[in-house]
């Protein structure tokens, strides 16, 4: 069963300083990242403690291997509700453990188009985060190819670029910056 995130602004949380900053979200998921795992059973209870869903960017946590084992530990002992990870056996554990997948595509070449789509096509995340998000030409075809809703992440640095990417079919995009984060009243 999908997972559903009805938002077009996901906000990315780095570190507690962050988190402890959550309750100013109006909006249900947030993303963690480029924290350290010392940091983030604390960073988990401040969120659920707000009611917030807790998405975790596990290859991008320091000190966790992003494997299977660190997705049923985020799962099962941090609570979290969605986990984004570029591996496809991080994202196939993730949905046996019906949790919200999003697996991450950089696409810096055909080459390394072709190698994702493949992967993707293997794994059936919830979501796609596609980076960088401001290639607005890829979005409708990533969607298309793989039948699979798209997050733009990575580069989105304007109101502009933001309405581009979802003029371009974008479901949502992934930010820390404070002026995209004050769209749609989030903040």
């Amino acid at each position: 069963m999908k997972q559903q995130i009805n938002q077009t602004i996901i906000p990315v949380l780095k570190g507690i300083k962050d988190c402890e900053n959550a309750h100013k979200y109006r909006i249900p998921y947030l993303i963690i990242m480029d924290t350290h795992i010392a940091q983030l059973e604390h960073c988990c209870k401040l969120l659920k403690d707000r009611d917030k869903k807790i998405i975790v960017h596990i290859d991008l946590i320091k000190g966790l291997k992003s494997d299977e084992y660190a997705v049923e530990y985020l799962i099962n002992s941090l609570g979290v509700d969605g986990i984004i990870s570029v591996k496809s056996a991080v994202i196939e554990r993730v949905k046996k453990l019906n949790r919200l997948s999003i697996q991450r595509m950089f696409i810096i070449d055909t080459q390394s188009y072709l190698k994702s789509i493949e992967l993707i096509k293997n794994s059936q995340p919830d979501y796609i985060e596609m980076l960088p998000g401001c290639l607005f030409k890829m979005i409708s075809r990533v969607k298309s190819d793989l039948g699979i809703d798209v997050i733009a992440g990575g580069l989105i640095e304007t109101v502009e670029e933001y309405e581009a990417a979802i003029k371009a079919g974008a479901t949502a995009i992934t930010t820390s910056k404070p002026e995209l984060l004050k769209l749609s009243n989030i903040l």
